[in-house]
């Protein structure tokens, strides 16, 4: 039996090591916010010019210092004239891992560069690279979008849009993919064999061996392995 003044003074040791804690936190969030501001203006500095390295080096260093305003400031120029400032602001956005505001960006530069096979190949790199759970519906309609077209197999960024799916390591994942290998096969016969599976199918099953370690024959197995599996994966796709 604990004595009531060791009890108390373990309860005092605990609450120090807590508020000791939040203030290292604080302290800690109050550097990465002032190191994004100097970022941001190196960058807004940079931009001013004419060249295009020290702008493409500005937009590296606020890679390097991951924030809501750092990832503000690179959103914008996934639209900009240059397909090598759009090309390093994905990047840079893309070492922002698990930031909300990243993927949001990245995601909001999918309508500007479509018709932009590198830009958007960077775009998919930076958006697995991120790994935001709310990539996968987006980067799933991107894919179904493109699918209902006859000529969809030939959509730039098609193909980096389901390996980034493969990055993308939630559970919500398992089954867009299989939903759209699925979509796929039947689109394909719709087609009297022609579209996107001869090209993609492939594709579908290796991104989904990817995020499994599983290696199976066609969508039917994956559909069916699921559905006896994944209740035993957590939403992040680790073992429960």
């Amino acid at each position: 039996m604990i004595r009531p003044f060791v009890a108390l003074a373990l309860s005092l040791a605990l609450a120090a090591s807590t508020f000791a804690q939040g203030a290292d936190d604080k302290e800690a969030a109050a550097a990465a916010a002032a190191a994004a501001k100097t970022k941001v203006e190196e960058l807004k500095v940079a931009l001013k010019g004419k060249d295009e390295d020290p702008k493409i080096a500005a937009i590296t260093a606020c890679g390097e210092a991951p924030h809501s305003t750092t990832a503000a400031a690179l959103a914008p120029l996934l639209g900009d004239p240059s397909d090598n400032v759009r090309t390093a602001a994905a990047k840079a956005l893309g070492h922002m891992k698990g930031l909300a505001d990243a993927a949001k960006a990245l995601h909001a530069g999918l309508g500007a560069n479509e018709d932009k096979t590198k830009v958007l190949g960077a775009i998919f790199d930076a958006i697995g690279e991120v790994n935001n759970p709310a990539s996968v519906a987006v980067v799933k309609d991107w894919v179904n979008h493109r699918m209902a077209k006859r000529d969809g197999s030939d959509a730039p960024g098609l193909t980096e849009a389901i390996d980034c799916m493969g990055a993308l390591k939630w559970k919500s994942c398992v089954s867009a993919l299989i939903d759209l290998g699925k979509k796929n096969i039947v689109a394909n016969g719709a087609r009297g064999g022609h579209g996107m599976r001869a090209k993609e199918d492939n594709k579908f099953q290796r991104a989904l061996q990817r995020l499994t370690g599983e290696k199976l024959e066609d969508m039917d197995a994956w559909d069916d392995w699921w559905k006896k599996n994944a209740g035993s994966f957590k939403d992040d796709l680790t073992a429960k």
